[in-house]
């Protein structure tokens, strides 16, 4: 399976890991936008938060995804901190997790794909999930292979996984929120994440 890098990534993305048991990150495509290769969607008190990672100013449309810094000029990390555990911490496992998720909030990483790498290596231990994630060795044409989802997991595009309801935090100010970032369903549904995303596909 080939697949983007992530932050925090949505549900769907970490589902296609759990059925596939292996994947290759593209780190040789040009950076993109207004993509999950650095923001995530969380449920805040005000609704759905979109949490963007700053890059580097040389973070441009020509610039390989292997060559992107993090910036921490602005203190990004402990803003996003602040806004996690404000959305989260009345949730029922947010406590038992926090400690495995603050220190990608108190350290510093130079590259976008090294950070995102080892938050999804974090994410896939907490759920008991086995899968083989690496980086590519070179460029593979969209649309050449079935299993490409490089483009297709997107905030711009409807999901391709179809999350039923689970309970949130806030679900008595708004109407269910599907395809989160997976932090949402860790929190909320805790050892029972690996069921729930067992059964979507």
């Amino acid at each position: 399976m080939l697949i983007s890098t992530a932050y925090l990534p949505p549900i769907q993305y970490v589902a296609l890991l759990y059925k596939y048991g292996s994947a290759k990150i593209e780190i040789w495509e040009h950076y993109k936008k207004q993509t999950y290769r650095n923001r995530a969607t969380i449920l805040s008190a005000n609704g759905p938060l979109d949490l963007i990672m700053p890059l580097e100013k040389d973070a441009g449309s020509k610039t390989l995804l292997k060559d992107v810094r993090i910036a921490y000029h602005d203190r990004w990390n402990a803003e996003h901190w602040n806004a996690i555990c404000s959305a989260y911490n009345s949730s029922p496992y947010f406590e038992y997790y926090k400690e495995d998720f603050e220190r990608f909030f108190t350290q510093q990483f130079s590259f976008l794909i090294d950070y995102n790498l080892e938050l999804l290596n974090c994410i896939l231990q907490l759920l008991h999930i086995q899968c083989d994630c690496s980086f590519t060795n070179d460029f593979t044409k969209p649309d050449t292979q079935s299993d490409d989802f490089r483009y297709s997991i997107s905030p711009k595009i409807r999901p391709l996984i179809d999350t039923p309801r689970y309970t949130q935090v806030f679900e008595d100010k708004f109407d269910f929120v599907p395809n989160l970032s997976i932090l949402d369903l860790l929190c909320n549904e805790g050892p029972e994440a690996k069921e729930y995303l067992k059964q979507l596909f």
